[in-house]
């Protein structure tokens, strides 16, 4: 029998940001639609008497080729690089270097995908192609009518006083993140490149970082132990491993077959029927899983989401309180991530929809200010303007929302320290 090996779940270089991927089938799939939350400037915060005062916005890439393959069993498509050719338009300049201002660290991930050879058909594992790069382009385009033609927020040329930009160290991301930049500012002229900046993979926390977060392996570990207790889940993973010719193996990767079968659907390639037919339960079990895995079962809960996305919320905080002290501060903040960001981040808002987040899918977070200087937090997803949970209402006191987000959020000091501590008092009771 043939063993589908796991492609480093939720590790080894996220397999597709921190590994488990990716996309789904909605009318908003292919391209980025004209979002309804970026309304005309009738019924705006302005008009209520409300001064928009920081963007904050993370981002899920574009369209890509897969990061695993179908069993041999099963017909292979052909990925060949006429679909991964660059977009024109896309084009800028721009300079990728670490946090600290160094030059760009090395990808663990992307050396991983190089051991895998190319697809057939010659493109490589995870990488961003025309398709995804348009509808990346389409987002900055997005972002472009809302918040400098409709609210004048930034300027129309790229000024580093006012926008940071941050991907994380993977090609997909930073790709997209240069599509997002050419819709938003496009060819206007600036003087040098655009300075973008990423982390080290040992540092990284715009995905679940478990292979550098020891602390996450012993809750991961226990979510996928319990995953079959899930109603329904064990027949339909015995179900799917008899179809692709798999042994018995309770980690079955669904991830890298969701992966597979989705990024075939975007692309126009045949996808077996068997399989086919077999669309929604590998959608729903996958984004099962994830959803477990990233935020726990039983009482891991808030360890394994302050784990997952904690970092990630408290940056959003801080960036606040930056503008909130001092007007020389980032207007709008561009992180270029993952799926594998959005999910835990969606669960610890309280507004994840239960699906996987498709591609160029987006959360928004809006900082306002009124005369009296109070603050009030706007958070979007898609096109969808969201009540946080624990808000009383969409437009969020400050103060209240990061009351609501206190049981989750972590500095990145409080969350190294975290990962080390909860990783020594697993080793210890585990002797």
């Amino acid at each position: 029998m043939f063993s589908w090996r796991q492609l480093g779940i939720l590790g080894s270089g996220l397999c597709g940001a921190c590994v488990l991927h990716e996309f789904w089938d909605r009318k908003d799939f292919f391209r980025v639609r004209a979002l309804s939350f970026w309304r005309s400037e009738e019924g705006t915060g302005a008009e209520r008497g409300l001064e928009l005062r920081l963007v904050q916005v993370v981002f899920r890439h574009g369209a890509r080729t897969p990061i695993s393959r179908l069993p041999p069993s099963m017909e292979q498509a052909t990925w060949s690089t006429d679909l991964v050719k660059v977009v024109p338009h896309t084009l800028i300049d721009y300079r990728l270097e670490s946090l600290e201002g160094g030059p760009q660290p090395p990808s663990p991930v992307e050396d991983s995908y190089q051991k895998h050879g190319p697809h057939k058909g010659g493109a490589r594992w995870g990488q961003l192609t025309s398709l995804g790069q348009q509808q990346m382009y389409d987002l900055g385009q997005q972002l472009r009518r809302h918040y400098i033609h409709n609210h004048r927020f930034v300027d129309p040329v790229f000024n580093p006083q006012q926008v940071y930009v941050r991907t994380t160290n993977i090609n997909r991301t930073i790709e997209s993140l240069r599509c997002v930049l050419a819709g938003l500012f496009g060819d206007a002229h600036r003087e040098g490149p655009i300075v973008v900046q990423t982390a080290t993979a040992e540092e990284e926390i715009l995905y679940p970082n478990r292979e550098n977060c020891l602390g996450m392996r012993p809750l991961i570990k226990m979510a996928w132990g319990l995953l079959d207790t899930l109603p329904g889940y064990r027949e339909d993973r015995l179900k799917l491993q008899r179809l692709l010719g798999i042994e018995e193996a309770r980690q079955f990767n669904i991830f890298g077959l969701r992966d597979e079968m989705t990024a075939r659907k975007a692309h126009g390639l045949p996808i077996p029927e068997a399989l086919a037919a077999m669309e929604d339960v590998v959608e729903q079990r996958a984004t099962q899983s994830m959803a477990a895995l990233v935020s726990g079962i039983e009482d891991g809960h808030s360890r394994a989401l302050q784990l997952s996305t904690g970092p990630v919320i408290d940056l959003f905080i801080q960036n606040m309180l930056t503008a909130q002290n001092t007007d020389n501060y980032h207007r709008l903040h561009l992180y270029s991530a993952h799926d594998t960001t959005l999910i835990p981040l969606l669960m610890a808002l309280g507004i994840f929809d239960d699906r996987w987040p498709p591609y160029a899918a987006h959360v928004t977070v809006e900082m306002y200010q009124d005369a009296k200087q109070n603050r009030f937090v706007k958070v979007l997803y898609l096109e969808e303007e969201k009540q946080v949970q624990g808000c009383s209402a969409v437009l969020c006191p400050f103060e209240e929302f990061k009351e609501a987000m206190a049981t989750v959020a972590l500095s990145s000091k409080a969350f190294w320290e975290k990962c080390n501590i909860d990783q020594k008092k697993a080793s210890q009771s585990s002797v």
